[in-house]
């Protein structure tokens, strides 16, 4: 039998950690069963009100009891590290700001596989710019490069005449 009595300034922690905005959700129900223990729930108890196995209730006051409210949030998970370290995102950030050019993800696919080595798809490669908040300049329907400033010019200025009913709009 697992029993968890709380200090007074431990209640306030626990208040405090299950209602702060950024808690997982895994964590404010770890919370809770600290909570509910506290309160003289039974371990079968709590597991029926919150719908989880006794199993996971047990081990989560256990962990309580052995390392405090600390050990409640979920470890980091483990996993293979991205390719695109943060020094060839920041390469790929400065290249887009002096370029002074539109580039798709494609293009920057391929930038850094010239540059670096790292030879990524396209959506991988968009979804880790997005990761760090990096922005590229996606290339867009317009034809606004393409076009003679004299020529834009002249054009609105017929186009003005048109629309005042002027000369030659019969």
């Amino acid at each position: 039998m697992y029993r968890v009595h709380l200090t007074d300034e431990q209640r306030a922690e626990l208040k405090r950690r299950a209602h702060a905005p950024d808690v997982m959700p895994r964590t404010r129900d770890r919370l809770e069963m600290v909570r509910l223990a506290d309160a003289g729930w039974s371990i079968p108890k709590i597991a029926r009100h919150l719908q989880i196995s006794e199993v996971r209730v047990r081990h989560w006051v256990k962990q309580f009891l052995a390392g405090g409210f600390d050990a409640l949030p979920d470890a980091p998970h483990p996993g293979q590290q991205s390719a695109l370290t943060p020094a060839i995102l920041s390469a790929v950030a400065a290249a887009i700001r002096e370029s002074g050019r539109t580039w798709s993800a494609q293009q920057v696919a391929d930038w850094v596989a010239e540059h670096h080595g790292v030879r990524r798809s396209m959506e991988q490669v968009r979804e880790r710019l997005r990761l760090a908040r990096l922005s590229y300049k996606r290339t867009t329907r317009s034809l606004k490069h393409k076009q003679d400033p004299q020529q834009v010019e002249e054009a609105h200025a017929v186009l003005q005449v048109l629309e005042k009913g002027g000369r030659g709009s019969d």
